[in-house]
């Protein structure tokens, strides 16, 4: 038989058995049903910080890719997430890592540690196992949609939500772990309805969100030098703002594009406008007995407050950079205030 033949033969049956292997992975049951018993009352969005695992994620250890997340296991009583299961090599080996050796998870890759203590099975026949594109039913029997996401609080290590991709759509919901009641070969399985879907809260990743609401501020024309000025923090789908504004009405144009990016839940507004800065220094020197004597104009940019006019003596000059320097927001500060000069003495 030809060599060359011959290799193509071996070749071929490696793809093979790759792709075999790859398919059990995916369909393999997950064992018995598992019940994490009874749920109920409103369908309503976790609260606390959470991680986020992506099933089917990278996982890494050091910025080194250590394998793919293959599935999640969690104590089926307490909810508490037990392990994920790595697929390793070409996908043909499995790797159990426990809950205690994750660092962090952020919707796009696990961080693990450096190193951990495996379980001495690696496994847990009464935990559930969550794997991705497992089916996500109502109690009707209708399908939700598939598992994307597992999301737990790190604290307590509680999984706390699930993250599903909606039949014929792009968007993802959060099922609060607490509306699901069964975790099994045939899926997980909720006492939702599928008419509950869109009163489901809309999933994004934090870093999702600030990359939307990043290229919003820079296409509008009138947003774009907002940039230089505002910084952007996302945390668990709340956007936090900080640094400095023009006036209210830029405030309000930014939190308005922000309430548009799809999945944020809150904007905590932390900005200064320049408005507020400019009178909240004026005022510190009106109430400040060493400097109330003095006569200021007060105008801010940014952080930069400019402070002209007046006071009676060079003391005066420096309490004013004393008061105004300890007003919050105040960043750089240019006195350019004058001793007042004495009136000409009459005849």
């Amino acid at each position: 038989m030809d060599l060359t033949f011959l290799a193509i033969l071996i070749m071929s049956g490696w793809v093979v058995a790759i792709a075999a292997a790859g398919l059990v992975m995916v369909l393999r049951p997950g064992g018995a049903a598992i019940r994490l018993g009874a749920a109920g009352g409103v369908a309503g969005a976790p609260t606390g910080r959470r991680d986020e695992i992506l099933l089917g994620g990278d996982a890494e250890v050091l910025g080194n890719v250590r394998g793919r997340v293959e599935a999640v296991q969690l104590r089926a009583a307490s909810r508490e997430l037990q392990s994920i299961q790595l697929a390793t090599g070409l996908g043909l080996e499995t790797q159990v890592v426990p809950a205690t050796a994750i660092l962090s998870a952020d919707g796009g890759a696990v961080r693990l540690a450096e190193s951990w203590i495996e379980s001495p099975d690696g496994s847990d026949a009464k935990a559930a196992t969550l794997r991705r594109d497992m089916t996500v039913k109502g109690s009707d029997g209708k399908r939700l949609g598939r598992l994307r996401l597992v999301c737990f609080d790190p604290a307590s290590g509680r999984v706390t939500a699930l993250v599903i991709a909606g039949r014929g759509t792009r968007s993802q919901r959060v099922v609060p772990m607490d509306r699901v009641r069964e975790v099994g070969p045939h899926g997980v399985i909720t006492d939702l309805r599928s008419s509950d879907w869109v009163k489901l809260q809309v999933f994004a990743t934090d870093w999702e969100i600030k990359q939307a609401v990043m290229d919003q501020l820079a296409a509008d024309p009138r947003l774009r030098t907002a940039q230089r000025s505002i910084s952007v923090d996302v945390e668990d789908q709340v956007v936090t703002l900080r640094g400095y504004a023009a006036d209210s009405s830029q405030t309000e144009q930014v939190a308005r594009l922000i309430r548009s990016v799809p999945g944020v839940l809150q904007i905590d507004r932390k900005l200064i406008t320049d408005e507020d800065l400019s009178r909240a220094v004026t005022e510190a020197i009106r109430r400040d007995p060493g400097t109330s004597a003095a006569q200021v104009q007060v105008n801010a940019h940014e952080g930069t407050v400019d402070i002209t006019g007046e006071a009676p003596d060079r003391a005066t000059v420096r309490a004013i950079e004393r008061v105004a320097s300890q007003v919050p927001g105040v960043q750089v500060m240019h006195n350019m205030v004058a001793v007042r000069r004495p009136a000409a003495a009459t005849a």
